[in-house]
């Protein structure tokens, strides 16, 4: 019955939205000086190579890049570090083991809260930037690629909460998960093109990089969504995206069956 999971997802919305003033100021200010900082590096970068195109990307383009690509991220990441692996180290996963509730569909709900969040933050913004700066040289809007972005975004959140609680499952096991976290979130952003394009990686990098996941974290929903997604190359990603969704997810399950019988329940 999926009646709960969803009542708990508008239970974590609206406490969301009760602190609204806090989370749209971290969240205008780290979008406001991630996009100064990209803007003077590629400047400089830009001005010294004596380029106007680099790689396919125009200034302009760039900017919208970085604009864009750490709010993908950001959806993606939900609740953050910390979100299993606090209620093992201080006991409260008791309830997920006392009561006949589900730990992944509970955790799914309240994941999933923050991400819708992060999700209409993005449009707040795609909209602002589509009235003010539109360009169709730098993407072009189309209701198909809305619609495959939509798609995948849903499916690489889906993905990156069971690899998430891998990580923090870990904390069945170890004392302190938080640098493991710290690793994930900066090696997905790293190899997914959060900090730079893929585009500028060597090319025997990009080559191997399409084996693994992290070029569907970032890179491939920023081509669907302006368009610069080849069309046959599209349904393939899409089945090697679900497939690693797949993988993750038996991963999760499997430890989490193995770590629930190393948990104490006493807490730190």
């Amino acid at each position: 019955m999926m009646i709960w999971p969803f009542q708990l997802f508008l239970m974590e919305i609206r406490k969301l939205i009760t602190y609204r003033a806090d989370f749209w100021a971290n969240f205008i200010g780290t979008t406001f000086f991630s996009l100064i900082i990209a803007y003077y590096l590629w400047k400089s970068i830009f001005f010294h190579t004596q380029s106007e195109v680099m790689s396919g990307h125009t200034m302009q383009s760039m900017i919208f890049y970085y604009l864009i690509a750490p709010l993908l991220f950001r959806i993606q990441q939900g609740q953050g570090i910390g979100f299993i692996s606090r209620e093992i180290y201080d006991g409260q996963l008791n309830k997920y083991l006392l009561y006949p509730t589900n730990i992944f569909k509970m955790k799914e709900a309240t994941y999933f809260a923050h991400s819708a969040f992060f999700l209409f933050q993005f449009f707040v913004i795609l909209i602002s930037y589509n009235y003010f700066f539109y360009d169709p040289e730098v993407y072009t809007f189309s209701v198909v690629n809305l619609g495959l972005f939509l798609l995948d975004i849903t499916l690489i959140t889906i993905l990156f909460f069971y690899l998430f609680t891998i990580c923090e499952f870990m904390a069945f096991w170890f004392d302190n998960i938080w640098s493991l976290g710290v690793i994930l979130r900066f090696g997905a952003s790293f190899l997914g093109g959060g900090l730079i394009p893929l585009i500028f990686f060597p090319d025997w990098a990009q080559t191997i990089l399409q084996y693994t996941p992290f070029p569907y974290l970032i890179d491939f929903p920023f081509k669907l969504l302006t368009g610069k997604m080849i069309t046959s190359d599209i349904l393939p990603k899409f089945l090697i995206t679900f497939g690693w969704l797949l993988l993750f997810k038996f991963i999760s399950r499997f430890i989490w069956n193995r770590g629930k019988y190393q948990y104490s329940g006493v807490g730190i």
